[in-house]
């Protein structure tokens, strides 16, 4: 148990010299030693965990991609129903919910990797996990993969799923003033709103 226990920490203390360090020197200029002295401890400390300090992104990035798959399998059921928002606050999905609350959990995390000087990459992981499980979910809904046959289904992806990523970047960029639920509603929102009735002209 204190074995466990001091594992624990030490990945604590890593997580967060990595948070700090990525938001003040960037990944790239990083050093494993900036982080062994930053979380006091040991190079061979660093070393029994993570391989070097790219496995030890990888590590945190594939930590949060499978939350996300495993949020979006389980929450699934009602989603891509559509919903009138002019007559108010729409029904949220259960999962729009669980992963905002799941990135408020680890906001400082997603908020320095998905950041300037983080790894671009994950945003790309990201949005290619959510395309991969829109597709899916429109197999189980129509029986094929197709989207609106108004535009080609490579535009309308990019559509969806960087206007979501959008949305959750600007949350984290701008240090978590709105609550998850908050959230949660702007996304619903967007999703069932025109750009033109975004403009609020008609308001």
């Amino acid at each position: 148990m204190a074995t466990h226990q001091k594992i624990a920490n030490t990945e604590r203390k890593i997580k967060q010299a990595f948070i700090f360090l990525t938001e003040s020197k960037g990944i790239d200029r990083m050093t494993v030693s900036d982080i062994t002295k930053y979380a006091n401890i040991n190079r061979s400390t660093f070393y029994s965990h993570y391989q070097d300090k790219f496995m030890m992104v990888d590590h945190f990035e594939n930590e949060i991609l499978a939350h996300i798959k495993n949020l979006m399998k389980d929450n699934l059921a009602d989603t891509m129903k559509y919903q009138d928002v002019s007559s108010g606050k729409p029904h949220t999905y259960p999962v729009v919910d669980k992963i905002i609350q799941y990135i408020a959990s680890e906001f400082d995390m997603i908020r320095v990797l998905l950041g300037s000087n983080g790894d671009n990459r994950l945003e790309e992981k990201v949005k290619e996990l959510l395309t991969k499980i829109i597709d899916a979910d429109l197999f189980r809904l129509k029986g094929e993969m197709r989207m609106t046959k108004q535009i080609p289904n490579n535009f309308s992806h990019e559509i969806i799923v960087s206007g979501l990523m959008s949305v959750i970047k600007v949350w984290l960029a701008e240090g978590n003033p709105d609550s998850p639920e908050e959230i949660s509603d702007i996304i619903m929102k967007t999703r069932y709103m025109s750009p033109f009735q975004l403009l609020g002209i008609d308001e």
